[in-house]
Protein backbone atom coordinates (compact mmCIF):
# COMPACT_ATOMS: atom_id res chain seq x y z
CA UNK A 1 0.00 0.00 0.00
CA UNK A 2 1.47 3.35 -1.10
CA UNK A 3 -1.27 5.71 0.06
CA UNK A 4 -4.50 5.92 2.06
CA UNK A 5 -7.19 8.61 2.10
CA UNK A 6 -10.06 8.91 4.57
CA UNK A 7 -13.42 10.34 3.48
CA UNK A 8 -14.55 13.50 5.27
CA UNK A 9 -17.61 11.73 6.67
CA UNK A 10 -15.39 8.93 8.08
CA UNK A 11 -17.63 6.27 6.51
CA UNK A 12 -15.10 5.01 3.95
CA UNK A 13 -11.42 5.12 3.17
CA UNK A 14 -9.47 4.42 -0.01
CA UNK A 15 -6.14 2.67 -0.50
CA UNK A 16 -3.77 2.44 -3.45
CA UNK A 17 -0.71 0.36 -4.14
CA UNK A 18 1.50 -1.74 -6.33
CA UNK A 19 -1.24 -3.99 -7.70
CA UNK A 20 -2.48 -1.15 -10.02
CA UNK A 21 -5.79 -1.02 -8.12
CA UNK A 22 -7.64 1.47 -5.94
CA UNK A 23 -9.82 0.00 -3.18
CA UNK A 24 -12.67 1.72 -1.35
CA UNK A 25 -13.32 0.24 2.10
CA UNK A 26 -16.17 0.46 4.58
CA UNK A 27 -14.77 1.75 7.88
CA UNK A 28 -17.19 -0.10 10.14
CA UNK A 29 -17.14 -3.55 8.55
CA UNK A 30 -13.76 -3.49 6.82
CA UNK A 31 -15.43 -4.77 3.65
CA UNK A 32 -14.23 -3.75 0.18
CA UNK A 33 -16.95 -1.62 -1.45
CA UNK A 34 -15.22 -0.86 -4.76
CA UNK A 35 -12.18 -2.11 -6.67
CA UNK A 36 -11.05 0.26 -9.41
CA UNK A 37 -8.53 -1.13 -11.87
CA UNK A 38 -8.09 1.10 -14.94
CA UNK A 39 -4.52 2.16 -14.13
CA UNK A 40 -1.76 0.45 -16.11
CA UNK A 41 0.88 0.59 -13.35
CA UNK A 42 1.19 1.04 -9.60
CA UNK A 43 -0.94 3.74 -7.96
CA UNK A 44 1.08 6.24 -5.92
CA UNK A 45 -1.57 8.50 -4.40
CA UNK A 46 -5.30 8.75 -3.81
CA UNK A 47 -7.56 11.59 -2.57
CA UNK A 48 -11.29 12.29 -2.15
CA UNK A 49 -12.90 15.50 -3.34
CA UNK A 50 -14.64 17.73 -0.77
CA UNK A 51 -18.04 15.99 -0.78
CA UNK A 52 -16.56 12.49 -1.25
CA UNK A 53 -18.45 11.97 -4.52
CA UNK A 54 -15.27 11.63 -6.57
CA UNK A 55 -12.05 9.75 -5.87
CA UNK A 56 -8.85 10.86 -7.60
CA UNK A 57 -5.82 8.61 -8.11
CA UNK A 58 -2.30 9.25 -9.42
CA UNK A 59 -0.11 6.58 -10.95
CA UNK A 60 3.29 5.54 -12.24
CA UNK A 61 1.53 5.28 -15.63
CA UNK A 62 1.78 9.15 -15.86
CA UNK A 63 -1.97 9.69 -15.46
CA UNK A 64 -4.49 10.91 -12.93
CA UNK A 65 -7.91 9.26 -13.01
CA UNK A 66 -11.18 10.47 -11.49
CA UNK A 67 -13.79 7.96 -10.30
CA UNK A 68 -17.48 8.71 -9.68
CA UNK A 69 -18.32 7.05 -6.36
CA UNK A 70 -22.04 7.64 -6.88
CA UNK A 71 -22.06 5.45 -9.99
CA UNK A 72 -21.80 1.68 -10.27
CA UNK A 73 -19.34 2.05 -13.14
CA UNK A 74 -15.79 0.85 -12.57
CA UNK A 75 -14.43 3.09 -15.35
CA UNK A 76 -12.97 6.52 -14.62
CA UNK A 77 -15.08 9.53 -15.55
CA UNK A 78 -11.96 11.48 -16.52
CA UNK A 79 -8.31 10.70 -17.24
CA UNK A 80 -5.70 13.46 -17.11
CA UNK A 81 -2.26 13.28 -18.67
CA UNK A 82 -0.34 14.56 -15.65
CA UNK A 83 3.36 14.19 -16.47
CA UNK A 84 6.10 12.72 -18.61
CA UNK A 85 7.07 10.46 -15.69
CA UNK A 86 5.44 8.89 -12.65
CA UNK A 87 2.85 11.08 -10.89
CA UNK A 88 4.01 10.85 -7.29
CA UNK A 89 1.52 13.00 -5.40
CA UNK A 90 -1.70 14.96 -5.69
CA UNK A 91 -3.88 17.45 -3.84
CA UNK A 92 -7.55 18.15 -4.56
CA UNK A 93 -9.65 21.28 -4.01
CA UNK A 94 -13.21 22.16 -5.05
CA UNK A 95 -12.39 22.49 -8.75
CA UNK A 96 -8.64 21.88 -9.05
CA UNK A 97 -6.31 18.90 -9.04
CA UNK A 98 -2.67 19.66 -8.24
CA UNK A 99 -0.08 17.02 -9.11
CA UNK A 100 3.62 16.54 -8.48
CA UNK A 101 5.66 14.36 -10.82
CA UNK A 102 9.05 12.73 -10.94
CA UNK A 103 9.62 14.82 -14.08
CA UNK A 104 10.07 17.81 -11.72
CA UNK A 105 6.86 19.66 -12.55
CA UNK A 106 3.87 20.84 -10.54
CA UNK A 107 0.68 20.85 -12.62
CA UNK A 108 -2.55 22.60 -11.64
CA UNK A 109 -5.58 21.24 -13.50
CA UNK A 110 -8.56 23.62 -13.42
CA UNK A 111 -11.53 21.33 -14.06
CA UNK A 112 -14.03 24.18 -14.50
CA UNK A 113 -12.04 25.87 -17.24
CA UNK A 114 -10.51 22.74 -18.72
CA UNK A 115 -7.04 24.25 -18.36
CA UNK A 116 -3.70 23.02 -17.05
CA UNK A 117 -0.81 25.19 -15.85
CA UNK A 118 2.65 23.66 -15.41
CA UNK A 119 5.46 25.00 -13.21
CA UNK A 120 8.88 23.40 -13.65
CA UNK A 121 10.92 23.02 -10.46
CA UNK A 122 13.62 20.70 -11.83
CA UNK A 123 14.25 18.03 -9.17
CA UNK A 124 11.82 15.10 -8.86
CA UNK A 125 8.79 15.96 -6.73
CA UNK A 126 7.80 13.54 -4.00
CA UNK A 127 4.90 15.42 -2.43
CA UNK A 128 2.54 18.32 -3.13
CA UNK A 129 0.09 19.90 -0.69
CA UNK A 130 -2.27 22.87 -0.84
CA UNK A 131 -2.33 25.64 1.74
CA UNK A 132 -5.61 25.86 3.60
CA UNK A 133 -6.43 29.19 1.93
CA UNK A 134 -5.84 27.41 -1.43
CA UNK A 135 -3.49 30.17 -2.63
CA UNK A 136 -0.18 28.28 -2.36
CA UNK A 137 1.29 24.90 -3.26
CA UNK A 138 3.90 23.20 -1.08
CA UNK A 139 6.26 20.88 -2.96
CA UNK A 140 8.81 18.54 -1.38
CA UNK A 141 11.56 17.76 -3.89
CA UNK A 142 14.25 15.10 -3.89
CA UNK A 143 17.05 17.65 -3.49
CA UNK A 144 16.51 18.03 0.28
CA UNK A 145 14.26 21.08 -0.24
CA UNK A 146 10.64 22.07 0.33
CA UNK A 147 9.37 24.92 -1.84
CA UNK A 148 6.35 27.18 -1.40
CA UNK A 149 4.80 28.31 -4.70
CA UNK A 150 2.21 30.96 -5.41
CA UNK A 151 -0.47 28.88 -7.16
CA UNK A 152 -1.60 31.68 -9.46
CA UNK A 153 1.83 32.78 -10.74
CA UNK A 154 4.05 29.76 -10.05
CA UNK A 155 6.56 32.00 -8.28
CA UNK A 156 8.67 30.32 -5.58
CA UNK A 157 7.90 32.33 -2.44
CA UNK A 158 10.19 30.53 0.00
CA UNK A 159 12.45 27.47 0.33
CA UNK A 160 12.96 25.30 3.42
CA UNK A 161 16.04 23.17 4.07
CA UNK A 162 17.76 21.22 6.83
CA UNK A 163 16.08 17.85 6.42
CA UNK A 164 17.21 14.84 4.37
CA UNK A 165 15.16 13.93 1.28
CA UNK A 166 17.02 12.53 -1.69
CA UNK A 167 15.64 9.08 -2.34
CA UNK A 168 12.17 8.57 -0.83
CA UNK A 169 8.77 10.19 -1.24
CA UNK A 170 8.57 12.16 2.00
CA UNK A 171 5.40 14.03 2.95
CA UNK A 172 5.24 17.75 3.69
CA UNK A 173 2.30 19.72 5.03
CA UNK A 174 1.20 23.05 6.43
CA UNK A 175 -0.18 23.70 9.90
CA UNK A 176 -3.91 24.40 10.10
CA UNK A 177 -3.30 28.16 10.30
CA UNK A 178 -0.81 28.06 7.37
CA UNK A 179 1.85 29.56 9.67
CA UNK A 180 4.26 26.60 9.73
CA UNK A 181 5.70 24.16 7.20
CA UNK A 182 6.20 20.57 8.35
CA UNK A 183 8.16 17.83 6.61
CA UNK A 184 9.53 14.39 7.38
CA UNK A 185 13.12 13.38 6.80
CA UNK A 186 14.96 10.25 5.71
CA UNK A 187 16.88 10.22 9.00
CA UNK A 188 13.60 9.74 10.91
CA UNK A 189 13.22 13.32 12.14
CA UNK A 190 10.33 15.77 11.78
CA UNK A 191 11.16 19.37 10.83
CA UNK A 192 9.18 22.61 11.16
CA UNK A 193 9.82 26.05 9.65
CA UNK A 194 8.17 29.46 9.80
CA UNK A 195 6.17 29.80 6.57
CA UNK A 196 7.08 33.40 5.75
CA UNK A 197 10.65 33.69 7.03
CA UNK A 198 11.78 30.13 6.29
CA UNK A 199 13.39 29.98 9.73
CA UNK A 200 13.76 26.53 11.31
CA UNK A 201 11.45 26.22 14.34
CA UNK A 202 12.24 22.73 15.53
CA UNK A 203 13.52 19.25 14.80
CA UNK A 204 12.01 16.24 16.53
CA UNK A 205 13.65 12.81 16.73
CA UNK A 206 10.74 10.54 15.82
CA UNK A 207 11.76 7.28 14.12
CA UNK A 208 14.69 4.95 13.50
CA UNK A 209 14.10 4.98 9.71
CA UNK A 210 12.77 7.41 7.10
CA UNK A 211 9.75 9.44 8.25
CA UNK A 212 7.65 9.35 5.08
CA UNK A 213 4.09 10.06 6.20
CA UNK A 214 2.50 12.77 8.33
CA UNK A 215 -0.94 14.17 9.03
CA UNK A 216 -2.27 16.78 11.41
CA UNK A 217 -5.20 16.49 13.79
CA UNK A 218 -7.99 18.89 12.68
CA UNK A 219 -7.39 20.98 15.80
CA UNK A 220 -3.68 21.23 15.03
CA UNK A 221 -2.88 19.91 18.50
CA UNK A 222 -1.16 16.72 17.35
CA UNK A 223 0.73 15.23 14.42
CA UNK A 224 0.62 11.61 13.28
CA UNK A 225 3.84 10.33 11.72
CA UNK A 226 4.56 7.09 9.84
CA UNK A 227 7.94 5.57 9.09
CA UNK A 228 9.76 2.85 7.24
CA UNK A 229 10.60 1.47 10.70
CA UNK A 230 7.05 0.06 10.71
CA UNK A 231 5.59 2.37 13.33
CA UNK A 232 3.12 5.26 13.48
CA UNK A 233 3.33 7.78 16.34
CA UNK A 234 1.43 10.81 17.65
CA UNK A 235 3.32 13.99 18.59
CA UNK A 236 2.81 17.54 19.78
CA UNK A 237 3.87 19.84 16.91
CA UNK A 238 7.46 21.16 17.17
CA UNK A 239 7.64 24.91 17.39
CA UNK A 240 4.02 25.08 18.55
Amino acid sequence: VFDVAIAADNHTFASAGGDKAVFVWDVTSGAVLRRLTAHEHRVNAVRYNADCSVLVSASYDKTVRCWDLRSRSVQPIQTLAAGSDSVSSLAVSAHEIVTGSIDGSVRVHDLRRGEMVRDELGPPIGCVALSHDRNCVLAATLDHTVRLLDKASGQVLCEYRGHSNGGFRVEASLSRDDARVLCGSEDGTLHAWDLVEGKALGRLECHSAALVGLDLHPSGSAILTASHDGTAKMWQPPGG
